[in-house]
């Protein structure tokens, strides 16, 4: 009778504890996956492919940077893309008056016409509307108690142009977060005390 390797027997173990961890590590990839958020997972790809997408989130910034180029709204209107989406910072010192909620005439049609670049990717994309006042308490008498309520008023106002652009509600987010959301010191450097202060008072639109 031929006698078996001890090993032989025993082999088929390496091949499946192999597979075991092949599947650990395919199910690994598809949790990180999952977690990314679009605007990350487009920057992997980009740094990988070389290339965007004519639908990337950087692909909609060029297109919104241009408009702001030609109609020299720069200090209107900021762009930014981070892991977190697509982030258009609107000044709310001269799209609002102050503590008011209603876009000011002259900037009306101009804040339509931005936001209305996106509405072809409405059906890709979500957006949350974010409105951030600076750490100046309302004065007591006003339209509104606190700058909670001056905030998310904001935001909601630009939700209204939003929808009004053929953005379906379903796809849009208001979140008011008054001064609990300053922006990072990098984006501060060199200003006086006003214009952080201004800086501050935004409301975001952010596509993600």
């Amino acid at each position: 009778m031929v006698r078996r390797r001890k090993g032989h027997e025993e082999s088929w173990l390496l091949s499946y504890a192999d597979l075991i961890t092949n599947l650990l590590l395919f199910f690994v990839v598809l949790l990180t996956a999952a977690n990314l958020s679009k605007g990350r997972m487009q920057q992997i790809v980009k740094s990988i492919s070389g290339a965007e997408s004519p639908a990337s989130l950087e692909s909609i910034r060029k297109e919104i940077d241009e408009q702001i180029a030609q109609k020299q709204l720069q200090e209107l209107v900021r762009t930014v893309v981070t892991a977190d989406g697509l982030e258009l910072s609107l000044n709310s010192g001269l799209v609002f008056d102050s503590g008011k909620a209603q876009i000011r005439p002259e900037f009306d049609q101009t804040v339509t016409s931005m936001l209305q670049v996106l509405a072809p990717y409405s059906m890709k994309y979500s957006f949350a509307v974010e409105g951030h006042t600076d750490s100046t308490p309302i004065v007591s008498g006003g339209l509104f108690a606190t700058n909670w309520e001056l905030s998310s008023a904001r935001a909601i106002v630009v939700r209204q142009r939003l929808e009004e652009a053929g953005i379906s509600r379903s796809r849009i987010r208001v979140e008011g977060y008054a001064d609990t959301k300053p922006l990072p010191e990098e984006q501060l450097s060199g200003l006086s005390s006003q214009e952080r202060l201004a800086r501050h008072r935004r409301v975001v639109v952010r596509i993600y």
